[in-house]
C-alpha cells in the first residue's frame, strides 16, 4: 500500500513538474513574443522618423520660393507659369526615383479648349451722351476663377430703347409693360473687399434685381461703377473641359448666376457716371448700342503632376494612398502697371505650401528601407481655383483604380499660422474631421509631431467641400484636407509672399501629414466612411457604389 501510494505521488509530482515546465516555456513563448512586437514597432518608428526628420525647413523654404516667385507669373490655370511649375514638381518627383504615374510621364495631360472675348471689340454709346472705352466695359461679373451674369454667345444691339432705375430704391410696381426690350441702368454698390460673407450676401442681392429685370423682359443691365472694381468681367481666357461643358462647366453653386438672371455689363469712368447721373428715373430719352462678340475658342493643354512610390507588401502593393495639393493660383491682376505697383498672386501659402508639402514628402518616404506596404501616388492638382477642376479631371479619369484607393490626405494654406481667428502655431485642422477614420489617423499623428489636429466647430465642415479631396469623396473615397490657416490676412492677394510663412510650424505639419500617410500605407485596415454621422451620408453610399454595393 505505501508503496503505491509513493508511485502515486511520484506521478503526480512530474505531472505538476511537467505542467509547470508547459507553462513556462509557454511564457517564456508570450514574452518572446511581446518583446519582438515591440522591438519591430520601436524599428518601424524609428524608421518613420529618420523618414519624416529628411522634411526640413530649408528644403521647404527652397522650393516655396521658387514656386512663388514673380517667374511663375501666378500660375494661372492656364499659364506659362503653370507649366513652369509642372515642370519643376515633375523634376523633384524625378530626383525622388518616383515611378512616372501620368499618361505623359509624370504628367496627366487634359486636352481642354480656351474661351476668350476680343476685348478690343467691345462697344457702348448712348444717343446724345458719349461713346465708352473698351477698356472701361466689363461683361458679365468674376469670382473665383468664374464669369457670372454675362451674355451667352454674341450681344449686339442698335437704338435699344434704355430704363433707368434706382437699385437702392426699386419700385414695387415696375411692370413688364414699363422694362420689357429696354435696356437697364443703373448704379450698384461698391464691391467690399476683404469681407467674402457681406460680398457673397451683397451678389445674392443683386442676383434676385438681376432675375427680375430678366423676368420684366429686360435684355441687358448696364451697371455704372464711380471706381473700376468690376469692370474687367470677360477679358481673360477661360479653360474649361469639353466632357463637362454641357453640365455646367463644373460651376460650383454660389447662389447667384444662372439663365434666370439679365446679362449685366459693368461701366466705369467719370463721363459715363457724369452721364447716367444727368438721366431721370424710369425711361429716357436716349437710346444705346451694344456689341459684345462671341468667345472664341483654341485647344489648350494643361496638366495634373503625379508620382508613384511602389508598396512593398504582396497583398496591398496594388492599393493606394494618395496625398495631394493644388499648385494652380490666380495670376496677375488685369490692367495693372507692374512698374508701379505689385500685380502678380504668387500664392505661396494658397497653395504653394501644400505643394511643396507634397515635393517635400515625395523625397523623404522614397528613400524609406523598406517601403510602405501600400503604394503611395503623390499628386499635385491645376485648376482648384476655378472650381476644383483638375481634381474632378482626376476623378474622371483615375490614374489608379478608384476601388483600389483607400485614402486620400490633400494639403491646403498649411504654411502660415496668422488666422483671423488668432496664431495658429502647433495646431492643423481638418476638413470634414469626423466623416471618417481619416481624421483620427492625423489626430494620432499628430500627437507623435507635438501638433494639436482638431474639428474646427464650424469650418472643418464647411470648408469640406472647398478644396481638391471633395473631388475623391463624391467618388466614394476617404479623403479630407488639412490646413493651418482657413482665414489669412493676404488670402487671394497680391501679398500671399513666401516671406510670411512659418517654416518651422509648416514643417511639422508636413511630418504630421507625412505620419498618418505612412501609418494609413502600413496598416491592413483601410479607413471606412462614419456611417453614424449624417453628414457623410452621401459619402457613405458613393464608396457603397464604388465597391457594388458591399458594405463598409
Amino acid at each position: 500500500m505505501r508503496a503505491a501510494r509513493l508511485k502515486s505521488w511520484a506521478r503526480v509530482a512530474v505531472a505538476l513538474a511537467l505542467l509547470s515546465a508547459g507553462w513556462g516555456a509557454r511564457a517564456q513563448t508570450t514574452r518572446a513574443q511581446t518583446k519582438a512586437q515591440a522591438s519591430k514597432a520601436k524599428g518601424g518608428e524609428a524608421r518613420w522618423r529618420s523618414a519624416l526628420e529628411r522634411v526640413t525647413a530649408e528644403d521647404l523654404r527652397t522650393h516655396l520660393k521658387y514656386i512663388s516667385s514673380d517667374e511663375l507669373e501666378g500660375r494661372k490655370t492656364p499659364s506659362r507659369g503653370l507649366d513652369l511649375a509642372a515642370e519643376y514638381i515633375a523634376r523633384q518627383f524625378r530626383a525622388a526615383k518616383l515611378e512616372p504615374a501620368g499618361d505623359d510621364g509624370y504628367f496627366q495631360t487634359a486636352n481642354w479648349r480656351l474661351s476668350a472675348r476680343d476685348a478690343s471689340a467691345f462697344r457702348l454709346a448712348f444717343k446724345g451722351g458719349p461713346a465708352v472705352a473698351p477698356e472701361q466695359i466689363g461683361v458679365g461679373f468674376s469670382v473665383a476663377g468664374f464669369n457670372f451674369w454675362e451674355p451667352e454667345g454674341d450681344l449686339s444691339l442698335s437704338g435699344a430703347p434704355v430704363f433707368k432705375v434706382d437699385y437702392a430704391n426699386v419700385p414695387a410696381s415696375l411692370t413688364r409693360e414699363q422694362v420689357e426690350g429696354r435696356v437697364v441702368l443703373t448704379e450698384l454698390p461698391a464691391f467690399p473687399r476683404g469681407d467674402m460673407g457681406r460680398a457673397l450676401q451683397m451678389l445674392r442681392e443683386e442676383n434676385e434685381f438681376l432675375s427680375r429685370m430678366r423676368g420684366l423682359g429686360a435684355p441687358l443691365v448696364l451697371a455704372f461703377e464711380r471706381r473700376s472694381e468690376r469692370a474687367r468681367g470677360g477679358r481673360s481666357p477661360r479653360v474649361f473641359d469639353p466632357e463637362t461643358r454641357g453640365a455646367g462647366r463644373n460651376t460650383p453653386d454660389f447662389g447667384f448666376g444662372g439663365a434666370q438672371a439679365a446679362p449685366v455689363l459693368f461701366v466705369h469712368g467719370a463721363a459715363g457716371a457724369r452721364f447716367y447721373d444727368s438721366l431721370p428715373a424710369g425711361a429716357a430719352q436716349t437710346t444705346a448700342d451694344v456689341r459684345v462678340p462671341a468667345p472664341a475658342e483654341s485647344p489648350v493643354k494643361v496638366r495634373n503632376v503625379a508620382g508613384l512610390l511602389r508598396g512593398s507588401d504582396p497583398s496591398l502593393k496594388d492599393t493606394y494612398v494618395i496625398v495631394s495639393a493644388h499648385y494652380d493660383h490666380l495670376g496677375v491682376r488685369e490692367n495693372c502697371d507692374q512698374t508701379k505697383e505689385d500685380c502678380i498672386f504668387n500664392g505661396a501659402n494658397d497653395d504653394g505650401s501644400g505643394t511643396v508639402g507634397v515635393v517635400e514628402l515625395a523625397s523623404a518616404l522614397s528613400k524609406l528601407s523598406p517601403r510602405p506596404k501600400r503604394s503611395i501616388l503623390f499628386m499635385t492638382f491645376f485648376g482648384e481655383e476655378l472650381g476644383l477642376v483638375g481634381s474632378r479631371y482626376y476623378g474622371r479619369h483615375p490614374l489608379v483604380p478608384l476601388e483600389k484607393t483607400v485614402a486620400q490626405l490633400n494639403m491646403e494654406q498649411i504654411g502660415r499660422t496668422d488666422d483671423s481667428e488668432g496664431p495658429q502655431v502647433g495646431t492643423l485642422a481638418v476638413t470634414g474631421f469626423d466623416y471618417s477614420d481619416v481624421g483620427a489617423a492625423l489626430e494620432r499623428a499628430g500627437e507623435a509631431e507635438g501638433v494639436r489636429v482638431y474639428k474646427h466647430p464650424t469650418k472643418s465642415d464647411a470648408y469640406f467641400s472647398r478644396s481638391d479631396n471633395q473631388s475623391l469623396a463624391d467618388a466614394g473615397v476617404p479623403a479630407h484636407t488639412a490646413g493651418v490657416a482657413f482665414d489669412f490676412p493676404d488670402y487671394h492677394a497680391v501679398g500671399d509672399e513666401w516671406q510670411k510663412i512659418d517654416f518651422d510650424n509648416m514643417t511639422r505639419v508636413v511630418r504630421t501629414v507625412g505620419r498618418a500617410l505612412l501609418a494609413l500605407a502600413d496598416s491592413a485596415q483601410e479607413p471606412r466612411w462614419n456611417e453614424q454621422n449624417p453628414r457623410a451620408s452621401r459619402y457613405v453610399d458613393a464608396w457603397k457604389k464604388l465597391h457594388g454595393n458591399s458594405r463598409q
